[in-house]
């Protein structure tokens, strides 16, 4: 612990107040006087959200709720610093992680297939069972974030992703590996809000902005290095290794994050009881909600189990609004729902992220099944989709100094709707991945690269601070139940369009893009509508605050 307590010191800095946030220096920690709003149940409170509060939320039964901001010290910091790097490093490389996780299985399913004999059908569950527990768990560790230490709940899914990634590449089981990889998904649920409350507390203004920029471009990053890492290696030493040496990863960054990361300031004094009953209502119906999603493609949807469980998922998420309503302690304040632009940015990031995953799930079966390359071969043709995202990632950072976030989120939802295009008109004529995968790559991860920029840092400049891990997981929960409905949507369709009419697979997959071209048009509509320019200007973004 010594150690840990000098190479703290010596990462360690200041914080003064300059006019546009904060220069370097050892950290300095500000006191301010708590606020309180009373929120109509109609309406947000018109005054902005101040920088740095801390709320403690309670709706007494009647017709409003209260929502109290307590102002506690905190720490921060200016992004060219040896400490601001660090930080970013641990958080932009759990967001990293989560995608590696994610692309590199894929890459490994036909080895894990031949190796364990397991159906096709079946198969799919090495997939599921990650984004199940991922999606499901992602508004718990949000709350618990903000509740109990962004810095705790990081460092804890670190360390979980290394003890259960460890088990799958000890796997002897197909069943084992199935429940090792629903296991950690927990700990991916963990790092991503903790991550985003960390990088929108510590960083103020601008640095903020090209924070969040750098986060999202190492998600495309590691979308793209899973593909190649997974490719070569089950291609060369075996699918195992891809889970062994992505644990000496994921616990170096554990280790680093608890040494550099700030530290929890959470006030005990003001912190309500934690809604265990809303907990349970909302992570059991989003995991029965994605299972259903999964798994209705597989066994079918006229199956009693899966319509019943489709009753039971929803029914319980209906019943976890009403009651956060009426709670003294809300699990998630429904006032955030009121917040301008908040709903139709969540929408946005839903079908984006969904027509996305969908359009990628196909392009990769695509270059394998009908171009015909091995797992090496298509991991190395993917190469410039990994260029492309990271360079459009923190160029959208760029842009959002100077332009308003609308345009640049309408120009990614008009990107999403073109992306299937090219692959959809093509991978039935001919069997060249640079004409029939190539240029839907491209334009898809500029179109999600843009997007998620875009909402990420739009959303967390108009929430309290000590509420944005929480805004950060619902928003991840958005793109999580996109995927699922995508896929879903477009297994139902396929089997109703090719698959009972037996027709080629090309024509299978060419019938899934124009179904990413549909949902994608419905998220267009829906920005143009719902989200206005007033609140998410770069001026907002600097000052930290939207004026409502």
């Amino acid at each position: 612990m010594a150690i840990f307590d000098w190479v703290r010191r010596l990462v360690g800095q200041k914080a003064t107040r300059a006019d546009e946030g904060f220069i370097s220096g050892d950290v300095l920690p500000k006191v301010l006087e708590p606020t309180v709003f009373s929120v109509p149940s109609t309406s947000w409170p018109g005054t902005p959200f101040p920088e740095t509060p801390n709320p403690a939320v309670t709706s007494p039964a009647g017709s409003e709720q209260t929502l109290v901001l307590e102002k506690l010290p905190e720490e921060f910091g200016r992004l060219a610093s040896w400490r601001g790097s660090l930080i970013l490093l641990v958080t932009s490389g759990s967001q990293f992680l989560d995608n590696v996780f994610m692309t590199s299985s894929n890459m490994a399913l036909a080895s894990i297939q031949e190796e364990f004999d397991v159906t096709s059908s079946n198969l799919q569950w090495m997939i599921s069972a990650y984004t199940l527990t991922f999606g499901g768990f992602l508004l718990l560790a949000g709350a618990l974030s903000d509740r109990y230490g962004k810095k705790k709940i990081l460092c804890l899914g670190l360390f979980w992703l290394s003890v259960w990634t460890l088990a799958i590449g000890f796997g002897r089981s197909f069943i084992q590996l199935t429940v090792f990889r629903g296991i950690q998904g927990i700990g991916a649920a963990m790092t991503v809000p903790s991550a985003i409350g960390i990088i929108s507390s510590y960083f103020t203004g601008v640095d903020r902005t090209r924070a969040l920029s750098i986060y999202a471009a190492s998600g495309t990053l590691g979308f793209c290095a899973g593909l190649i890492f997974g490719g070569f290696l089950t291609s060369s030493l075996g699918w195992r290794y891809i889970f062994y040496f992505i644990v000496i990863i994921t616990g170096s960054l554990g280790v680093l994050g608890f040494i550099v990361l700030p530290r929890d300031r959470v006030d005990t004094k003001v912190r309500p009881q934690m809604d265990y009953f809303g907990a349970v209502l909302s992570t059991a119906g989003l995991i029965l909600l994605q299972f259903v999603l999964s798994g209705g493609g597989v066994y079918g949807w006229d199956k009693p189990f899966i319509m019943v469980l489709l009753i039971l998922s929803v029914g319980m998420l209906v019943s976890f609004v009403l009651w956060e309503k009426y709670v003294s302690n809300p699990l998630m304040p429904l006032p955030l729902w009121k917040i301008p632009n908040f709903a139709g940015l969540w929408v946005a990031g839903f079908t984006c992220y969904g027509s996305y995953q969908n359009v990628i799930y196909y392009i990769v079966l695509a270059a394998q099944q009908v171009d015909h390359l091995s797992a090496g071969d298509t991991a190395l043709r993917f190469l410039p989709m990994g260029v492309i995202g990271f360079i459009v990632s923190l160029g959208t950072g760029k842009l959002l100094e100077y332009m308003n976030g609308k345009y640049l989120l309408l120009a990614g939802l008009i990107l999403t709707v073109l992306a299937p295009v090219p692959s959809a008109l093509t991978v039935t004529s001919t069997t060249d991945f640079w004409v029939n995968v190539l240029a839907t790559s491209l334009i898809s991860i500029s179109a999600v690269s843009l997007i998620f920029v875009t909402t990420s840092t739009t959303i967390l400049t108009t929430v309290p601070a000590e509420v944005k891990s929480l805004c950060g997981g619902m928003l991840n929960t958005a793109f999580q139940i996109g995927s699922g409905v995508a896929l879903a949507i477009s297994a139902a369709t396929t089997e109703a369009v090719d698959i009972e009419k037996e027709h080629s697979v090309a024509q299978q997959y060419s019938t899934g893009l124009w179904c990413s071209t549909g949902l994608a048009g419905l998220g267009l509509i829906i920005g143009l509508i719902a989200v206005r320019r007033r609140g998410i200007s770069p001026e907002d973004r600097i000052g930290g605050a939207v004026a409502l």
